[in-house]
């Protein structure tokens, strides 16, 4: 029992370290990514849709990805979906209860419409309505449709900023690139796949540890971790970054990086994970695909009026604090998963 409890604190311990590896590699990679484009006189805005939302996106693109490698679907799947409804319900809902947000008429009329198009897109994919009606296998035919969408995305996103955007190049920012500056970049991006290394490894271990210690199954379990623990701690940088930019009144940064990662994690993250091993859906994962597209709904709904008032946010982390209760209780109760199908 002793060395049992020591190898649960060992995994945990190792999950905690990749989070952690995760995040500050993010950090890094985005804060040095940044100073390279800058000097290159590339936009703030241009940076924002592009740099911005790859790094704080690259630790769920890591896990995922990493995931797929060791044939763990359930944790690479679950993570984009478990880090979605984090970034609307825990992200968004703690930058609007720390400052109201005033919605930007492009991301009402354009970024959340893209959003709820692709989350209803991955449900299509995830489910065989016509057929059974049971969920399905994210195969490669349909991975690849994602990664064509978010190219186009990308590219219809940078057309857009180039119309409206004119941008100075600061001249210190010429002085802090240097070769220490690639050098910190590289070692951001191999901090965080070390992070998605160590939290998959870990992730895995724990779940078939308790799996066999509660008598739990060991799957539904895995995927409660890449809902909940790991969503969460991959989606940290997003916290910071969107907590940040809503205390300086930055609206649109703040809002858009959490669209924005939402669209990123679907298209580009499930995309390329479902290239390198096609996805297995779950029941139980099939069920909060459907749970983060009425989220998404609710956001879009909450935008229209053009502005998140702190009772918004109230209602976006009740929510999501009521999902996380839901995503543990049916670890012990199968029964409560939604029969979506």
């Amino acid at each position: 029992m002793i060395l049992s409890l020591g190898s649960y604190a060992f995994n945990l311990i190792v999950l905690i370290l990749g989070i952690f590896c995760l995040v500050k590699g993010a950090d890094i990679f985005v804060d040095k990514a940044s100073v390279i484009a800058r000097r290159f006189n590339i936009s703030e805005l241009v940076i924002g849709l592009t740099i911005v939302a790859f790094g704080t996106s690259a630790p769920e693109l890591a896990v995922s990805l990493v995931s797929a490698f060791h044939n763990q679907s359930g944790i690479a799947l679950g993570n984009v979906v478990g880090s979605n409804m984090a970034n609307l319900g825990l992200v968004l809902g703690v930058s609007v209860l720390l400052h109201p947000i005033v919605i930007p008429k492009n991301i009402i009329k354009r970024e959340i419409p893209i959003l709820i198009i692709v989350t209803i897109l991955l449900v299509a994919f995830s489910c065989d309505f016509f057929i059974t009606g049971k969920p399905t296998i994210i195969g490669r035919f349909e991975a690849f449709i994602f990664v064509i969408g978010i190219i186009i995305y990308c590219l219809s996103s940078l057309k857009a900023c180039k119309q409206d955007v004119i941008f100075e190049v600061k001249k210190q920012e010429y002085v802090s690139f240097s070769f220490k500056t690639i050098l910190l970049l590289i070692g951001g991006l191999v901090t965080i796949v070390l992070g998605a290394h160590l939290i998959t490894d870990s992730a895995v271990s724990f779940a078939e540890g308790i799996g066999r210690t509660l008598g739990v199954d060991e799957q539904l379990l895995t995927n409660l971790i890449g809902l909940t623990i790991i969503a969460v701690g991959t989606s940290l940088p997003e916290l910071v970054t969107s907590i940040t930019a809503a205390r300086k009144g930055q609206n649109e940064m703040a809002l858009g990086n959490v669209i924005g990662s939402n669209i990123f994690n679907i298209l580009f993250i499930c995309g390329l994970s479902g290239v390198v091993s096609p996805l297995p859906v779950a029941k139980d994962i099939l069920t909060d695909m459907f749970i983060s597209l009425g989220l998404t709904l609710l956001v879009f709904i909450l935008a229209l009026r053009g502005k998140l008032q702190k009772n918004s946010g109230a209602i976006l982390l009740l929510i999501y604090c009521i999902y996380l209760s839901y995503t543990i209780l049916r670890l012990f109760y199968p029964n409560l998963i939604l029969n979506v199908g």
